[in-house]
C-alpha cells in the first residue's frame, strides 16, 4: 500500500497555483471596479440586503455534518453512525452587488470507516480481521456566489436570499488505518506461504491458529483540487446578521486510490455584515440632499435681500415724488411752504428695530439739513406677525429714531407728534418696515 501515500502529481500542484493566483488576482480587481462606481442608497422597502449592502464585507461561521461517497475501504461499514461526520468552518465574502459576491472559505471535516471481516480466507496471509480508518479533511476554496432571488427585484420578502455558488478549492487530507491482523505462515527457501492453504474459515467454524498476531497503524494522506457547488438559503434577521442553511457538493479531482469521489455537506451558517447602522445609512442618504437644500435656501435669501433693497429704494423714490407733488399742490393753492425738504424714511430689516449703519448715516445727514424745524415721526410695521407684536415693534423703532435725532441736537419738544401705528396700514413688505419723518410746514 505504499503507493497510496502520495496522490498529488506535479501537474496538479501547478494547476492549483495557477487557479488560485487567477482567482486571487480577479477578486481585488472586481472589488476595485465595484468601489469606483457611485453607490446608490437603499429605499426603506428594499430590506436589509438591498443596495445598502453593495461594496460591503462580511464574515461567516458554519457548522454541521458531512459524508463522503465511494470512499476507499474494501467492505461495508459495520457502524452506520460512521457514515456521518462533523464539519465546521468559516470565511469572508465581499458583496459587489446584491446579486454577486466573491470570497474565501475554510472547512474542516472528517470521515471514518470500520471493517469487521465476517469470513476469513486463509489463502492470503496476513488475514485482516478488523480495521478502523479515519481521515481528516482541510478544504480551502475561493468562491463566487450569485443571488438567485435578485431575478425578482420587486419581491416582497427582500430579507430572503438564495445564493448559488461555485469556485475552485484545494483539499488536504491526512489520516491513518488501524488494523488487527492474524499471521499463520510457513517460510521455507525464502518463500512464505499460508500454513493451511485453501482452508476457508467461517463464523460456524472452530479453528485454532498458531503463529503471529500483530497490529498495524499506517498513515495515509493526499492532496487534490476540487470543484464545489453550493446552494445557500439566507435570511436577514437584522442589518448586520444573517442566518442560513447551506448544502454543498465537492467533486474531488485526481482521485487515485484512497480519495473519495465527493464530499457532501449540510451546514447551518451565521453571517456578520460590516454595514452601517440604519441611522448612519439614513444620515448619509440625506446629508447630500440637506446640503443642496441649504445652498438653494442661501441663494433664495440672497435674492430676497436684493429684492428688498430694490423695494426700499423704490419706496424712497416714491415718497420723494409724493412729497414733491404735495409741495407743488400747496404752491398752486397760493400757500407759503417751506422750500422742498422731502419726508425722510428710516428703513428697518424684517423683525428688527436696530438702525443699520447706512440708515444711520442717512438719518444724520437729514437731521443736519432739517435743524430749526419741528418734525413729525410715524413708525410702522409690516403685516407678518401678530397685531400686538407689530405694535410693540413699531414703538421700539420709533424710540430708536427719536434717540438718534436727539443725539443730533433736536429737543424732545421738536419731535411732536411721535406716533407708532404698528400694522394699521396693512403694508406687507419693505414699505411697512420704516419710520417716516416729516418736516412741519410753517404757513
Amino acid at each position: 500500500m505504499s503507493s497510496l501515500t502520495s496522490f498529488a502529481p506535479r501537474h496538479s500542484a501547478r494547476l492549483l497555483r495557477t487557479g488560485l493566483i487567477a482567482l486571487l488576482g480577479a477578486t481585488p480587481l472586481v472589488s476595485a471596479q465595484a468601489q469606483t462606481q457611485e453607490p446608490q442608497q437603499a429605499e426603506p422597502s428594499k430590506g436589509y440586503n438591498a443596495e445598502v449592502r453593495r461594496g460591503s464585507w462580511s464574515i461567516f461561521a458554519e457548522g454541521g455534518t458531512s459524508w463522503a461517497t465511494e470512499v476507499w475501504y474494501p467492505t461495508l461499514n459495520q457502524r452506520r453512525s460512521y457514515e456521518l461526520a462533523p464539519a465546521v468552518g468559516g470565511g469572508i465574502d465581499y458583496t459587489i452587488r446584491p446579486w454577486i459576491r466573491v470570497g474565501g472559505e475554510y472547512l474542516w471535516s472528517r470521515y471514518r470507516r470500520e471493517q469487521r471481516v465476517s469470513s476469513l480466507d486463509a489463502k492470503t496471509m496476513p488475514i485482516k480481521v478488523y480495521g478502523n480508518y479515519l481521515m481528516n479533511f482541510h478544504n480551502a476554496k475561493l468562491g463566487l456566489g450569485l443571488n438567485f432571488m435578485e431575478l425578482w427585484p420587486r419581491r416582497g420578502a427582500q430579507w430572503l436570499n438564495l445564493w448559488l455558488g461555485t469556485g475552485l478549492g484545494y483539499s488536504m487530507a491526512s489520516g491513518n488505518e488501524y488494523a488487527f491482523l492474524l499471521n499463520n505462515t510457513l517460510t521455507q527457501g525464502g518463500k512464505t506461504i499460508p500454513l493451511v492453504s485453501g482452508t476457508s474459515v467461517s463464523n460456524e467454524s472452530s479453528v485454532v491458529f498458531s503463529g503471529g498476531v500483530r497490529t498495524t497503524n499506517r498513515a495515509e494522506s493526499f492532496e487534490t483540487l476540487y470543484v464545489p457547488a453550493s446552494l445557500h438559503l439566507e435570511a436577514d434577521v437584522s442589518r448586520q446578521f444573517s442566518l442560513g442553511l447551506k448544502g454543498e457538493l465537492d467533486w474531488l479531482l485526481n482521485r487515485k486510490g484512497i480519495a473519495p469521489r465527493n464530499l457532501v455537506f449540510a451546514l447551518a451558517t451565521v453571517r456578520y455584515n460590516f454595514v452601517r447602522s440604519a441611522a448612519c445609512a439614513l444620515r448619509s442618504r440625506y446629508e447630500g440632499e440637506l446640503s443642496t437644500l441649504n445652498e438653494q435656501l442661501n441663494a433664495l435669501q440672497r435674492k430676497l435681500r436684493e429684492a428688498e433693497a430694490r423695494a426700499e429704494d423704490e419706496a424712497a423714490r416714491r415718497a420723494q415724488a409724493e412729497a414733491r407733488q404735495a409741495e407743488l399742490e400747496a404752491q398752486a393753492k397760493g400757500g407759503a411752504v417751506v422750500p422742498a425738504l422731502a419726508p425722510h424714511f428710516v428703513q428697518f430689516s424684517h423683525d428688527s428695530y436696530t438702525i443699520s449703519s447706512i440708515e444711520l448715516e442717512r438719518l444724520q445727514a437729514f437731521a443736519r439739513s432739517a435743524r430749526g424745524h419741528q418734525l413729525e415721526l410715524l413708525a410702522e410695521a409690516s403685516t407678518p406677525g401678530s397685531e400686538a407684536y407689530n405694535q410693540q415693534l413699531s414703538s421700539r423703532r420709533l424710540q430708536q429714531v427719536a434717540k438718534a435725532l436727539i443725539a443730533e441736537g433736536f429737543a424732545a419738544e421738536d419731535l411732536d407728534p411721535q406716533i407708532a401705528i404698528g400694522e394699521e396700514k396693512g403694508k406687507p413688505a419693505a414699505e411697512g418696515r420704516r419710520v417716516t419723518i416729516t418736516i412741519k410746514v410753517k404757513k
